[in-house]
């Protein structure tokens, strides 16, 4: 069966040449040619086939109540399957509703037409979804030449009589009392001219689109391509835009706002964090577009404001939702705004997907993969940084270095599977006995550093001597109790640089195993091999070489 798209270009080469459009535009376009029936009150014959839909909007329904309104004849083709079907035949049909044209569900022609025919206005509208094989679009025809509509009409006459013949004489009799005759040209002109107001709108938020992508392939900085995004949607739209980023845990979303300009005091930064906060709740566990136009009761107390949200999904994982809000109370949210939402919420997510990923490369790169703790190249930076910000506060900084005792004895007796678990709980010692400023690396083998920053050598004696014996009480199979040497060299009294320090601390380290492991040996002075305190316990065993 050839579709009315089809059949017209065929009859009408010349009169008229397919355009591609975004579906968002083509589905506008279509309200439009509704909109003068609507605006004008015309006893128009409307008749109209939309593409094949398992959920239809409450806005599709309504429009469906508003054409059938008045007298008018209004006719529908539609599937079986459609969602539109049940609502149509629940309206009624004949002279109080619209009449329903069904389409086999073998037919694979998915097709979108609007006829609009009146003695002072005729239009047409014609399309067949995916026939142009583009996701981003459809090649489409429209016409306001009466002659073209009055060909339209007469074949769909003809194919209501074959295939719906009980239905043709109600579906000829609406034609011939409707035939076209004219075509009002301020009526023509009214839906041209915002066809052009469309097309300039598409095109401002295809630069806003074009912008946010340039943001996210120039910038690895989330915060930045984020923000750049709620600022040029929020221009493009003319509205209010929020974006949320849920946390891996509680209390870590990152929220970010654009106010459009000039009515910021009509909708407070609370009052958007906190309906932002509750959208993205309801989205997390119902993934849809939701909206609120201005048609709708506010449901409850004080002045709500049209809005839209949309879920940031990538690969079934929530991230978060992006929201607008239009301080226009009039504000109706239209299909080609709702599409930006998506494609924009869609760019957003596969950003954040990627800076996920690359934090979790950049942390593999700068972790200890057993431990967690820093690896040493991830030690030096951060030692070069402390060192940096202690010269510029004068404020003292403490390094420790710190070596199981007889860790080769306990690999050799119990197995690297046992060295490996004593190395895990030190590491969670250092987690539990450091403050949040310092830093813990694994320096290499067993041994490792922590970076004290505003520690004199007396603080971090103790906060040795608090590891040492922490220690002291972890267990590892036959093995039997763990210990360690622990050695401190302080910025600026016994080095002023990286390196010296950290040979300080370790020479430090190395007399604390000469001295009889289990103890904590501070440098004293520029030398550390010269002069330097050790402490100890009472009952650890004397000097011997270091193993």
């Amino acid at each position: 069966m050839y579709s009315l798209y089809d059949a017209l270009l065929k009859q009408h080469p010349r009169a008229l040449t397919p355009a591609h459009c975004a579906q968002s535009t083509i589905a506008q376009l279509h309200r439009y040619f509704e909109d003068v029936v609507l605006e004008n009150n015309l006893s128009a014959l409307v008749i109209e086939s939309l593409p094949l839909a398992a959920k239809r909007p409450a806005r599709d329904k309504a429009r469906v109540q508003d054409l059938a309104r008045a007298g008018r004849r209004t006719f529908f083709f539609l599937r079986q399957s459609d969602a539109l079907n049940e609502f149509v035949r629940g309206i009624g049909s004949g002279a109080n509703g619209p009449e329903l044209l069904l389409i086999e569900e073998q037919n694979q022609v998915n097709e979108h037409f609007v006829i609009i025919a009146d003695a002072r206005f005729s239009a047409l509208l014609a399309t067949v979804r995916g026939k142009a094989n583009s996701t981003d679009g459809d090649e489409v025809i429209w016409t306001f030449d009466p002659d073209v509509v009055y060909s339209a009409l007469e074949y769909l006459m003809a194919r209501v009589t074959a295939e719906q013949p009980h239905q043709a004489p109600a579906f000829g009799s609406a034609v011939r009392s409707s035939m076209p005759k004219a075509t009002s040209l301020q009526l023509t002109l009214s839906v041209t001219t915002k066809l052009a107001h469309l097309l300039q709108a598409q095109a401002g938020r295809e630069i806003a689109i074009n912008r946010i992508a340039s943001a996210i392939r120039e910038s690895l900085e989330l915060g930045v391509v984020l923000q750049k995004t709620v600022d040029e949607v929020g221009r493009a739209l003319n509205v209010h835009c929020a974006l949320r980023v849920e946390g891996q845990t509680a209390g870590q979303a990152l929220n970010y706002f654009y106010f459009a300009e000039g009515s910021a005091a009509e909708l407070p930064l609370q009052e958007a964090v906190v309906e932002l906060e509750m959208h993205s709740a309801c989205l997390a566990q119902r993934r849809e577009l939701f909206i609120r136009d201005s048609c709708e009761e506010s449901g409850g107390n004080g002045k709500k404001f049209p809005v839209a949200v949309v879920p940031l999904v990538f690969h079934e994982r929530f991230m978060g939702a992006f929201q607008v809000t239009c301080a226009d109370p009039a504000r109706a949210w239209q299909e080609n705004e709702l599409l930006l939402l998506r494609t924009v919420a869609d760019q957003v997510a596969v950003a954040i997907n990627h800076a996920d990923l690359f934090a979790q490369i950049q942390q593999q790169a700068l972790t200890d993969a057993l431990t967690g703790c820093f690896n040493r190249r991830s030690f030096e930076m951060q030692l070069d940084k402390s060192l940096q910000m202690a010269r510029r506060a004068h404020q003292p900084l403490s390094l420790v270095m710190l070596d199981l005792d007889r860790f080769k004895q306990l690999n050799d007796s119990s197995g690297h599977d046992a060295g490996d678990a004593a190395l895990r709980m030190l590491a969670l010692c250092f987690k539990d006995e450091l403050r949040g400023a310092d830093s813990a690396a694994r320096f290499g083998g067993d041994e490792f550093a922590l970076i004290l920053p505003q520690a004199h050598s007396e603080g971090a004696r103790l906060v040795a001597e608090r590891l040492r014996a922490r220690i002291e009480q972890l267990t590892v199979g036959e093995f039997g109790s763990l210990s360690a040497s622990i050695g401190i060299a302080t910025f600026p009294a016994d080095a002023d640089s990286r390196a010296d320090l950290v040979a300080a601390a370790d020479a430090a380290l190395y007399a604390a195993k000469r001295a009889g492991r289990n103890r904590v040996c501070v440098a004293e002075s520029s030398n550390p091999q010269s002069s330097l305190t050790v402490s100890h316990r009472d009952d650890a065993t004397p000097a011997e070489s270091v193993v």
